[in-house]
C-alpha cells in the first residue's frame, strides 16, 4: 500500500452534476450545429426509447466504473491509514518502552553515585583517622626519643662518674689504699652512695659507710671495689635495656608508620578513583535523561500525528460511504429507468407520442434524434674471617690481636645491623608488593568490566542509530511519495477547472440564444395579443404561444449553469482540502524527521564520547597490566635477593652471636683472664 497524505476526490453530486453538464453540453453542441442528421422515422416508431435505453445503460456503465475508481482510492486510502497508525504507535509504544528502560538506568546511575558519595565520605574519615593516628604516634615517638635522650644522658653520666670511681680505687685485693688516695676517692664515693641511696641494698650502703669511716691508711678499697663494679654492671645492664628499648620502639614505628601511609596512599588513591567513578555516573545519568526526553518529544509528534490519521481516515470512511449509498440510489434509480422505458407498453405509447409530435414539428423531432445520437462518454658456619683471627693471634702482639678482634666484632654487629635492616626492608617491601599488587588486580577487573559495559553501550547506541536512520529514510519516502501524489492532483484540478469553465461557456451561450427569443421580440409580441381585444372585430390571429416547453428547457440549462458552478467550487474546494492536508503531514513528517535528527546527532555525540571513554579505559587497563607485570618481576627479584636472608636469618644471627662470644672470650683471656673463669662466665 502506498502512503497517502490525503487523496480528494469529487462529491457524487460533483459527478453527477458533471456528466449531466456533458450530456447537455453535446446535446446544446447538437443543436447549435447548422446541420440536419439523418433521421430514421421508421426505426423511431419500431422503437422509439433505445436511444434514451442506451444511454441510461452507458449511465449505468460510467456509474460502475466511477465505483471501481472510488473503491481502489477508498482501499489505497485505507492501506494508508492502517500502515501509518499502526507503525506509529507502535513507533511511540516501542519509544515508551526504551524510555522506560532509560529511567531504569538513570534510577540505578543515581543510587551508585549516591553510593559513591557516602563511599568517598566514609573513606576521606578513615584517611583523616590514619592520619591523625600517624600524628599521634609520632607525637609520641618523640616523646620516647626524647625520654632515651634524657636517660642515656643520665645513665651514661652515673656510669661514668662510678667508673672514675671504680679506677680511682683501682688496687690489688687485700691491699690497703695510700691515704692520699683513700681520701680523694672519698666524696666521690659519698657523693655517690649519696645519689644511688635508694638503689643500693643495705649490705652495699653499710660497705660504703665502712670504707667512709675509716681512717685513712687504714682503708681496704675490696669491699667497695666490689660495690662499684657491681653496680657498673647494673648500670651497664640499664643502659643497654633503655638502648634496646629504643630500639624496639624505634623498630615498631618504623612498621607502624609506612603501614599508616600506605593505608592513606590507598585511601587517597581509592577517593580519586571513586569521585571519577561517580562523575563518569553523573555523565551517563545526563546523556540518559537526554534520550528519555529526546524520546518523549518522539512519541508526542508520533501521536500527534496518529490522531491526524484517524481524523482524515474517518472524514474518507464517512466519504465513501455516502457516495457508495448515493451511487446505488442513482444506480436502482437508473435500472427502474430503462425497466419502465423497455418495456412493451413503453414503446408502443411513446410511438404513438413520437408520431404526433413529429407531425407537430419535424425540425423538433430532428434535433432529439441528433441528440440521441450524439450522447456517447467515460526501507578484554663458620666464619673465615676466625680462622684468620686465629691464626694472627698465634703470630702477632696481643695489643694488635685485640684490636683486629675489636674490628672483627664491630664488623659482626655491622652485619647483624644490616641484616636486621635488611629483613625489614625485605618484610616491607614484600607486603607493599602484595598490597599493590591486589590493588591493581582490583583495577584491573573494574576496568575490564567497565570495558565490556562500555563496548555493549556502544553496540546498543549503533543499533539505536541505524533504527532511527531508518525511520528518517521511511519518513522521508512518505514524504516524497505524498508529493507526487500531490503533483498529481493538482495536475488533475488544472485539467478539470477549464473544462467545466469551457462547459459553463457553451450552456450560457445556448441560453443566450434562446433568452434572445423568448425574452425579446416574441415575448412581447406574445404579451401583446394576450392584452388586446377588439370587441366587435372579426376574429383574428390566435395569440401567439410560444413551444410550451421553452420555460422548462430554459430553467434546465440555467440549472446546468448552476451545477457547473457547483461542481468548480467542489472541485477547489477539495483541491484547498488536500493542499491542506498536505501542507499539514508535509509539515508534520518534516517536524518528526528534525526530531529523530536531532535525536541521532545527540546519539551520534554521546556514541563518539563513549568510544573516546572505552579507548581511555583500554589504555588504562593495558596500562594496569603492564604495572602488574612490574610488581611480579619486582616479586620475583624480592625472592630472589631476600629468601636465602629470611629463611636462614635466625641461624646467621645465633651463628654470628656465637663467634662475637668467641671474640669476646678470647679478648678477655689476652687480657689476663683464666680458661676457668671464661668458661664459668
Amino acid at each position: 500500500a502506498l502512503p497517502i497524505s490525503r487523496i480528494s476526490t469529487p462529491s457524487i453530486e460533483a459527478m453527477q452534476v458533471t456528466r449531466g453538464a456533458m450530456l447537455t453540453t453535446a446535446l446544446l453542441m447538437a443543436l447549435t450545429q447548422g446541420t440536419k442528421l439523418h433521421f430514421d422515422v421508421a426505426d423511431t416508431k419500431k422503437r422509439p426509447t433505445t436511444k434514451v435505453v442506451e444511454l441510461l445503460k452507458g449511465m449505468s456503465e460510467q456509474l460502475e466504473t466511477e465505483a471501481k475508481t472510488d473503491e481502489d482510492t477508498y482501499d489505497k486510502f485505507k492501506c494508508w491509514c492502517d500502515d501509518n497508525t499502526g507503525a506509529k504507535t507502535k513507533a511511540a509504544e516501542e519509544a515508551k518502552a526504551a524510555a522506560k528502560v532509560l529511567q531504569d538506568r538513570v534510577a540505578v546511575l543515581v543510587a551508585k553515585s549516591e553510593r559513591l558519595v557516602s563511599e568517598v565520605h566514609k573513606t576521606e574519615d578513615e584517611v583523616q583517622k590514619n592520619t591523625a593516628a600517624l600524628d599521634t604516634a609520632t607525637a609520641l615517638r618523640k616523646q620516647q626519643n626524647e625520654e632515651y635522650a634524657d636517660d642515656v644522658q643520665r645513665l651514661s653520666a652515673d656510669l661514668g662518674a662510678v667508673k672514675d670511681a671504680s679506677v680511682s680505687l683501682g688496687v690489688t685485693e687485700g691491699a690497703f689504699l695510700q691515704a692520699s688516695v683513700a681520701k680523694a676517692a672519698k666524696p666521690a664515693l659519698q657523693q655517690i652512695m649519696s645519689k644511688h641511696f635508694d638503689k643500693m641494698s643495705s649490705q652495699d650502703r653499710e660497705t660504703f659507710q665502712a670504707f667512709l669511716l675509716q681512717e685513712e691508711g687504714d682503708s681496704d678499697p675490696s669491699g667497695v671495689a666490689g660495690v662499684l663494679t657491681g653496680m657498673i654492671d647494673t648500670m651497664s645492664e640499664d643502659l643497654a635495656k633503655v638502648e634496646a628499648d629504643e630500639a624496639a620502639n624505634k623498630k615498631a614505628f618504623g612498621d607502624l608508620e609506612g603501614a599508616k601511609k600506605l593505608e592513606i596512599a590507598m585511601g587517597v588513591k581509592q577517593i580519586q578513583s571513586k569521585k571519577e567513578e561517580k562523575a563518569a555516573a553523573d555523565e551517563e545519568r545526563a546523556h540518559k535523561k537526554q534520550e528519555i526526553k529526546d524520546l518523549f518529544a518522539s512519541v508526542a509528534a508520533d501521536l500527534e500525528f496518529v490522531e491526524q490519521v484517524k481524523t482524515q481516515c474517518a472524514d474518507m470512511d464517512a466519504q465513501y460511504s455516502e457516495r457508495t449509498k448515493t451511487r446505488s440510489e442513482e444506480t436502482e434509480a437508473i435500472s427502474k429507468a430503462i425497466e419502465t422505458l423497455d418495456a412493451d407498453e413503453a414503446h408502443e405509447a411513446f410511438s404513438k407520442s413520437f408520431a404526433f409530435l413529429q407531425v407537430a414539428d419535424s425540425s423538433k423531432d430532428e434535433r432529439r434524434q441528433a441528440a440521441s445520437a450524439v450522447l456517447a462518454t467515460a526501507g578484554k658456619k663458620s666464619d673465615a674471617r676466625l680462622m684468620t683471627l686465629a691464626m694472627q693471634a698465634k703470630i702477632d702482639n696481643f695489643e694488635k690481636v685485640k684490636k683486629a678482634m675489636d674490628e672483627m666484632a664491630a664488623a659482626l654487629k655491622k652485619e647483624s645491623e644490616d641484616e636486621v635492616q635488611q629483613k625489614d626492608f625485605c618484610i616491607k617491601s614484600f607486603q607493599e608488593n602484595q598490597l599493590d599488587t591486589e590493588d591493581k588486580t582490583r583495577t584491573k577487573e573494574q576496568l575490564v568490566a567497565k570495558e565490556e559495559s562500555a563496548a555493549m553501550n556502544i553496540k546498543k547506541m549503533e543499533e539505536d542509530i541505524k533504527s532511527m536512520n531508518g525511520e528518517v529514510e521511511e519518513m522521508q519516502k512518505q514524504l516524497k511519495v505524498a508529493s507526487q501524489n500531490r503533483e498529481a492532483e493538482n495536475k488533475e484540478f488544472q485539467e478539470e477547472i477549464p473544462e467545466q469553465k469551457q462547459t459553463k461557456t457553451l450552456l450560457k451561450q445556448a441560453l443566450d440564444v434562446l433568452g434572445k427569443f423568448y425574452n425579446g421580440k416574441g415575448g412581447a409580441l406574445i404579451q401583446v395579443h394576450s392584452q388586446l381585444k377588439q370587441p366587435d372585430a372579426p376574429e383574428g390571429f390566435k395569440d401567439y404561444k410560444a413551444n410550451g416547453q421553452s420555460f422548462g428547457v430554459m430553467s434546465m440549462i440555467q440549472q446546468l449553469i448552476s451545477d457547473t458552478d457547483a461542481a468548480i467550487a467542489e472541485a477547489t474546494r477539495a483541491e484547498q482540502s488536500a493542499q491542506k492536508a498536505y501542507e499539514t503531514f508535509s509539515k508534520e513528517t518534516t517536524a518528526s524527521v528534525e526530531v529523530q535528527q536531532k535525536a541521532i546527532a545527540d546519539k551520534t555525540a554521546e556514541k563518539a564520547k563513549a568510544e573516546k571513554a572505552h579507548v581511555q579505559t583500554r589504555q588504562t587497563r593495558e596500562g594496569t597490566e603492564g604495572e602488574l607485570a612490574g610488581l611480579a618481576t619486582t616479586l620475583e627479584q624480592l625472592h630472589a635477593n631476600c629468601d636465602f636472608l629470611m629463611n636462614n636469618f635466625d641461624a646467621r644471627q645465633d651463628a654470628r652471636a656465637e663467634e662475637l662470644d668467641s671474640i669476646a672470650k678470647a679478648k678477655s683471656i689476652l687480657s689476663g683472664a683464666s680458661y676457668a673463669e671464661i668458661q664459668l662466665a
